[in-house]
């Protein structure tokens, strides 16, 4: 996570939020009086988003993360499927 203040957070604006972007980086700006706020790119909190999605789901998270551990040679072709 990267921080900076609200002061250097608008001199550097451009700066930081391209950084925080290409870089997908979490920017947490800290201000003197009042709450920090978080900077984060949108593809990054899409990101988020769908996880949070995701773990609404009780077991598919273990599901998704077994299947991606099976070699796909120990599948079934989609033609040996009956619908």
């Amino acid at each position: 996570m990267i921080e900076t203040t609200a002061n250097e957070f608008r001199q550097t604006l451009k700066a930081k939020v391209d950084e925080c972007i290409s870089n997908h980086e979490v920017l947490r700006v800290k201000r003197r009086h009042g709450e920090n706020f978080i900077v984060l790119g949108e593809e990054d909190w899409r990101a988020v988003e769908e996880t949070l999605y995701l773990n609404q789901f009780s077991g598919l998270v273990d599901s998704i993360h077994q299947a991606s551990q099976e070699s796909l040679s120990d599948g079934v072709a989609l033609k040996d499927i009956d619908l």
